[in-house]
């Protein structure tokens, strides 16, 4: 097999993300997603083995870089609100920034389709965060919960009211997010 070209995959990558956020999971082909990236669709066979294995590849990969967008490499991330805050404005920044990226993640997450994604590669979008909540109960800073519901409690809030300000063409205010920020916060802390 010969090494995939980088940038067909992110062609196809993005091309795939638009094609569903514009017609949904069940409207996408492969040939519709390769007359967007403007590849044939036998290009795409050689770099994923059908469409179920592109959408997953797809969605663990935009996980795993709006993880990543979270944490700088060589920060240290002690248990603090600040950096709790710090998190926060980062994914409010990547929500922001990606809004494509960001709708494509929704949809998925509250699909049928996640269920393959955790049942098969249980994959660990954001192992620093799992880390940083692991201290942070271990310290008492915040409550006792599974992670997962520790990032809803902290997270959602904040996602729902860009996606409510952005169908409306407004956006949030400092004051906006300070108070969701300590509304999130206090869900969470001990």
């Amino acid at each position: 097999m010969r090494p995939k070209d980088e940038d067909k995959v992110g062609r196809i990558y993005r091309a795939a993300m638009m094609v569903i956020n514009r017609e949904g999971f069940q409207g996408c082909s492969m040939t519709k997603i390769a007359t967007e990236a403007d590849l044939s669709p036998a290009t795409i066979y050689l770099y994923f083995e059908n469409k179920e294995d592109m959408i997953d590849k797809l969605f663990i990969h935009l996980k795993s870089k709006m993880g990543n967008s979270y944490f700088h490499p060589d920060t240290e991330l002690s248990p603090s609100k600040g950096t709790f805050r710090t998190l926060w404005l980062n994914h409010y920044q990547y929500i922001t920034d990606n809004p494509e990226e960001y709708y494509f993640l929704e949809n998925f997450s509250n699909c049928p389709l996640i269920e393959h994604i955790d049942k098969v590669n249980k994959p660990d979008y954001c192992p620093a965060f799992e880390d940083l909540c692991d201290r942070s109960k271990a310290v008492k800073l915040i409550q006792p919960l599974h992670n997962d519901i520790i990032y809803s409690l902290l997270f959602a809030p904040v996602s729902h009211m860009v996606k409510k300000f952005t169908s409306t063409g407004s956006s949030l205010s400092t004051n906006d997010l300070i108070r969701i920020f300590d509304a999130s916060w206090n869900a969470i802390s001990q």
